[in-house]
């Protein structure tokens, strides 16, 4: 396998692109241009399980997250610069006599040809400005490879002459035509290699930028990554960074342990954990900062959930025959990889609580056999746990309810343990449906 292991479901089921209500990728996307939010859907669609690419972005990440980094550029000047460059006229010469006879023929016979031009090097302008401020406010002896060769490619750029003419002039200035002609001729055809790997050069600073500041407005850590064979997380602080007041856990899966039985009412925290700890090694694995306050994980090569499966009618598959389904093709991967994270959130719903029993019972004792990857299984079939509380390799948590002053009452802390509360039918009671049947039958 020479890729991160994921599938469509799985990120669906966490939220990554599209969910109700906000997604994580709408948390980084802070972005200024339109090429720094094609970048980030980019390196947000493509995980890794590469340790020297993670290290990288991490560090690149973090540097302007340390530095808090200003970064000025305007969207609106930006793409009047790709749509500059990419103007379907000829560059401007650049000498007096061409220049003078291109000036009496009316060269611009159109207002559109003189807004285009003029408008296109004033935008590249201010953005050299910028790019020039930015790049000698680099502190380089904090800086790692990344920041190190876009600073010397800025440098090699922005330190010719033409280009420390036009950065000391000030851009709200009007250019006599024979100016035009000349940074017209420099940036659309002398430079436009130097100036197309310059707007990506922004693009890529945009996204680090942008990452930088969501990690700081939402309280997000950065990973340490274990060069070691082993295959764990570990992590403090854990919360889901779309839900409002989330409350905070830790956790450590592996390394001894390698399944987690996870138990807890419906409503009292399981799924929403789940799906925080997803998120961690999904956003630690393409180098992004994790909503905890702190991670240390060894490297994955891929993570499959199943938390929200349904039927397929159109394949004419039961919800049961669906979740089957999925467990089969999980295990085929299970086969054939190593360093998995897999979910199981609520297995065989879809089926009597008879056959629920005995299938996840089967499937729980095999995933608890494979120690090259780690598992978390949630269930609300807690007699399980008895059948499983001498098995090696599995540890037991559960998120508590209980009923006070006649209300349910969830702390949403992850415990040690197997639950022992059952709200659903009193939940039920609760809702007076058996009193409004009644009353129909009347």
């Amino acid at each position: 396998m020479d890729h991160f292991e994921i599938d469509r479901q799985t990120i669906d089921d966490l939220g990554i692109f599209s969910a109700e209500g906000t997604t994580v990728y709408s948390l980084f996307n802070l972005v200024k241009t339109i090429g720094g939010e094609k970048k980030l859907l980019q390196m947000m669609e493509t995980p890794s399980f590469d340790i020297n690419i993670l290290n990288s972005r991490k560090q690149t990440i973090k540097y302007f997250y340390d530095y808090k980094t200003d970064f000025p550029v305007k969207k609106k000047d930006v793409d009047f610069i790709e749509h500059y460059l990419a103007y379907n006229r000829d560059p401007l010469k650049d000498n007096l006599v061409d220049a003078s006879i291109n000036k009496a023929r009316n060269y611009f016979n159109s207002g559109n040809d003189n807004y285009t031009i003029s408008e296109g090097i004033k935008a590249i302008h201010k953005l050299l400005i910028i790019l020039n401020d930015f790049y000698k406010s680099v502190k380089l002896e904090d800086a790692n490879q990344v920041i190190a060769d876009i600073v010397v490619f800025l440098s090699d750029l922005l330190q010719k002459r033409n280009m420390q003419k036009l950065i000391a002039e000030n851009p709200e200035k009007k250019l006599t035509f024979l100016e035009l002609s000349h940074y017209d001729n420099l940036f659309r055809k002398k430079e436009i290699s130097a100036i197309k790997n310059l707007l990506n050069t922004v693009y890529e600073l945009d996204v680090y930028i942008a990452v930088a500041t969501s990690a700081e407005k939402n309280g997000f850590c950065f990973a340490d990554y274990s060069g070691a064979d082993d295959c764990f997380v570990e992590v403090s602080g854990l919360y889901h960074p779309c839900i409002k007041n989330p409350v905070a856990n830790d956790a450590k899966i592996g390394i001894g342990k390698n399944l987690m039985f996870l138990t807890g009412a419906n409503m009292a925290g399981k799924s929403s954990f789940i799906k925080a700890l997803g998120l961690c090694i999904y956003l630690s694995h393409i180098g992004f900062p994790v909503p905890a306050k702190g991670m240390k994980t060894g490297i994955f090569k891929g993570l499959i959930t199943t938390i929200n499966i349904s039927d397929n009618i159109s394949a004419g598959y039961s919800h049961y025959f669906s979740e089957v389904n999925r467990i089969k093709k999980t295990a085929q991967k299970i086969s054939g990889h190593d360093k998995l994270l897999i979910v199981f959130d609520e297995l065989f719903r879809g089926t009597n609580v008879k056959d629920a029993f005995n299938a996840s019972l089967a499937i729980i004792k095999a995933l608890s056999n494979i120690k090259n990857s780690i598992f978390i299984v949630s269930t609300h079939i807690v007699e399980l746990a008895n059948e499983l509380r001498n098995t090696e390799g599995i540890s037991f948590n559960y998120f508590n309810a209980q009923i006070v002053n006649g209300e349910p009452l969830f702390d949403y802390r992850l415990r040690e343990g197997v639950s022992s509360e059952t709200l659903g039918y009193f939940i039920f009671e609760r809702e007076g449906i058996i009193d409004l049947l009644e009353k129909a039958a009347r």
